[in-house]
């Protein structure tokens, strides 16, 4: 019983972890790319938090999605092709819910319907390169090597935070 415990701590860490780095990553990358063409700092997002959940989302889609061990540059076109189609998935949805546009790649060369662009799902390719080949495997580490209790707290305290900033930040969003 404690060492299904432990396992399932370790588990919970692990993919709160590679939660949180992903949704780190996907922000540092749209404020990166807003500063490298428009010259300007924007805080990206719907959280408060400097998290973009839909980057966490979609690496998680492409972890259930690819179960096997694979090339990168398997990888890298499936992640290609699925990250589009949930890219724009995505768009309509939050479009949907919300009323209103969060991103638009009118401007971008090989825009797709201005939801997504080629450009940006090859990024998104190559960072699920990284994704399966580092950070998978970083986070199958580092949640081995953490006491259990640390990977209890850390976890429990970075789940509390994003679902306190996603309803603060979803509450805002539906009042305006």
């Amino acid at each position: 019983m404690a060492k299904d415990r432990t396992a399932l701590w370790r588990n919970i860490f692990r993919y709160t972890f590679e939660f949180v780095t992903a949704g780190f990553i996907g922000w540092c990358y749209e404020v990166a790319t807003v500063w490298v063409m428009w010259h300007y700092f924007e805080n990206r997002g719907i959280l408060h938090l400097p998290i973009v959940p839909i980057y966490a989302v979609g690496a998680f889609l492409l972890l259930i999605l690819v179960r096997k061990k694979h090339s990168p540059l398997y990888i890298f076109l499936f992640a290609t092709i699925v990250t589009t189609i949930f890219e724009l998935a995505a768009s309509y949805l939050l479009e949907f819910i919300f009323h209103r546009q969060f991103w638009t790649y009118e401007t971008w060369y090989f825009s797709i319907l201005d939801r997504s662009s080629l450009i940006s799902s090859a990024i998104f390719g190559i960072l699920a390169v990284a994704y399966f080949f580092w950070l998978h495997p970083f986070s199958g580490k580092i949640s081995g090597k953490l006491p259990v209790p640390a990977c209890a707290l850390l976890s429990v305290l970075a789940a509390g935070a994003i679902v306190t900033d996603l309803i603060i930040s979803v509450h805002g969003l539906l009042s305006s």
